[in-house]
């Protein structure tokens, strides 16, 4: 009964900014006195790679049990919670570079699960429908099944935000996070999970300045609500440049059909009609290039994201501009 009244609070949330995409949500950090909220967080992420994986202090989820919840709760009703550093790993990529990944202790795997499903009934219901990275029935398969859309496009933009997880600036997350969360105990909350520092492999201690570690279970939403603006960006180029209806007629198209049908109406042997036929088959039947037709494609992943235009080049150029300022 009472992990039902926690769901309805949730879906509460979920529901008012489903409706209004810009209400301000208050009274968040009351979630976290709620015990059923870390049962739900500890069912959420015990099956998942890396989460019987121990912290710094050698503790991981192996060890849940009442005890940590009562311990947890205690901590957050004296605004005394204190994650600890997080134990760094060097994981190769496939690029042959090698990618760091943080891994928390036990403890802080749940407070981070629980502030990611309580971000998620926040930001979820108003993410642009054009990113596809680390969320709900959305994948890298939805993300190119996205782009295989993308018929007739003349150029491409792919872009990969360097050390995007590394160089977050906290400041500037922080004051994306009080646009919509109005709970000054909930943004301290998250700014501890962010200024943790972690531990590298000679285990000497580094304090974050920056950055989002990979690894936390709430780093995937923080960057998805720090690269909303980059998606919000793209839907209003999409929405000004977006121009024409339909491509005007490709003209030499237009001469090799004529050409094509007069033969077949004059009764012309077959092999010239063939011959007719495969020359307009050849051509694209509406002009590439015309000016007075636009179009603007976007999807995202995590840091990764691609631009698919019907536009002259010099405009695929400025555009790339834009991205980078």
């Amino acid at each position: 009964m009472e992990q039902s009244k926690l769901m309805q609070k949730l879906e509460g949330y979920r529901r008012r900014n489903a409706a209004n995409h810009e209400y301000v949500n208050s009274d968040l950090y009351r979630l976290l006195y709620d015990k059923d909220l870390y049962i739900i967080a500890y069912n959420s992420v015990k099956s998942n790679d890396g989460a019987e994986t121990s912290g710094s202090d050698g503790t991981s989820l192996h060890g849940f049990c009442q005890e940590w919840v009562a311990e947890l709760i205690a901590a957050m009703h004296a605004e005394s919670y204190q994650p600890q550093p997080n134990k760094t790993m060097m994981i190769p990529k496939s690029n042959g570079k090698m990618r760091k990944l943080s891994f928390p202790n036990g403890k802080d795997k749940l407070v981070q699960e629980a502030i990611r499903i309580i971000l998620e009934c926040i930001y979820e219901p108003t993410f642009s429908g054009l990113s596809h990275g680390f969320r709900p029935k959305r994948s890298t398969q939805s993300a190119i099944a996205e782009v295989e859309t993308w018929n007739g496009t003349i150029w491409f933009l792919e872009g990969d935000i360097t050390a995007c997880f590394d160089e977050i600036d906290h400041r500037i997350l922080e004051s994306i996070l009080r646009e919509r969360i109005n709970d000054e105990r909930f943004i301290r909350l998250i700014n501890k999970v962010l200024k943790a520092g972690y531990f590298d492999m000679q285990h000497s201690y580094h304090r974050n300045k920056t950055g989002n570690a990979q690894g936390s279970c709430c780093s995937p939403i923080l960057c998805n609500i720090y690269l909303d603006k980059l998606d919000r960006f793209m839907e209003s180029i999409i929405n000004r440049d977006t121009l024409g209806d339909y491509r005007r007629q490709n003209p030499q198209y237009a001469k090799a059909r004529y050409q094509y049908k007069k033969a077949v109406n004059n009764g012309c042997d077959s092999k010239m009609v063939n011959a007719l036929l495969n020359e307009m088959n050849k051509l694209p039947s509406t002009d590439r290039y015309d000016p007075h037709f636009r179009r603007i494609k976007y999807v995202r992943y995590a840091d990764d994201f691609l631009i698919g235009l019907i536009a002259p080049k010099a405009y695929a150029v400025n555009l790339k501009q834009q991205l980078k300022d």
